[in-house]
């Protein structure tokens, strides 16, 4: 039988875990803003999970980037992200592959307090693509105990996730998938628009077209917009009518262009 105080508990543990991911989706959003390829995010609300006592931890979240941009920030085939730790707030990890350098050895940490604002996150992140070993700190902070007070710490995450009304609602999955599309929508329809734009002459294999094309007709299909979806039937039908008519079409095929400068009307 689940006890009174067992279920309270497993309660916070899921408000906490709710909360972390709302903060993490509003990370995300600024480095999605600034043009940055992130692909996942993560929460963790165990405060109790005695397994995180091996690192002086609790609950965590973290920023997850694509492989190639993990390998630009590690410069070496590995992993690479931004791990928020609910004891010392953020901080860069390198794990190059195949060693055995624990994340928490990797670690540069940001500093600037427990819960700082996105746009400090994203500002840390930048001094680290100049330069990872230089960015931050090796010294890890504490700002507080490991498991001390969860109930304070959600109140202060509750000040952190952003968009109040969207992060009231509990499920921060959704909500990451919506801010992303909406953030590579927004990056798609900029450079669609952008004044003064050159053409490329670009060789492609038959095989590397059709790649392309099927992508974009698996975005149509995948994508949680009906402005993502469209603008993706309409750049794989450009594509496929220009490889057919020739360098002459260029500007005859540009149903996207057409779509982004009426949708900014």
């Amino acid at each position: 039988m689940v006890t009174y105080d067992q279920h309270s508990a497993q309660r916070l543990r899921e408000e906490l875990e709710d909360a972390i991911g709302h903060y993490m989706v509003a990370v995300a959003g600024k480095l999605l803003d600034e043009g940055l390829p992130v692909a996942g995010i993560s929460a963790f609300g165990s405060y109790d999970d005695p397994s995180q006592a091996d690192f002086d931890g609790d609950v965590e979240g973290s920023v997850e980037f694509t492989q190639a941009f993990q390998g630009r920030l590690s410069c070496e085939e590995g992993g690479a992200g931004l791990l928020w730790c609910g004891v010392s707030g953020w901080c860069l990890f390198r794990t190059p592959q195949g060693s055995a350098r624990g994340l928490m050895a990797s670690a540069r940490w940001m500093g600037a307090g427990l819960l700082p604002a996105p746009a400090r996150v994203a500002a840390f992140l930048s001094e680290a693509r100049l330069d990872p070993s230089a960015a931050g700190s090796g010294e890890r902070p504490f700002y507080r105990a490991p498991g001390s007070d969860p109930r304070a710490l959600l109140t202060r995450l509750h000040g952190r996730g952003g968009d109040g009304a969207a992060a009231e609602e509990g499920d921060f999955v959704p909500r990451f998938a919506s801010v992303r599309a909406e953030a590579y929508q927004e990056h798609v329809f900029r450079a669609l628009t952008a004044p003064q734009q050159d053409t490329v002459d670009m060789v492609l294999h038959t095989g590397e077209l059709e790649s392309l094309v099927r992508f974009l007709e698996y975005v149509e299909g995948a994508a949680p917009r009906h402005e993502a979806r469209e603008l993706a039937r309409r750049l794989g039908s450009d594509l496929v009518s220009r490889a057919r008519d020739g360098r002459e079409s260029c500007d005859e095929h540009r149903a996207a262009f057409g779509y982004a400068v009426e949708r900014d009307r």
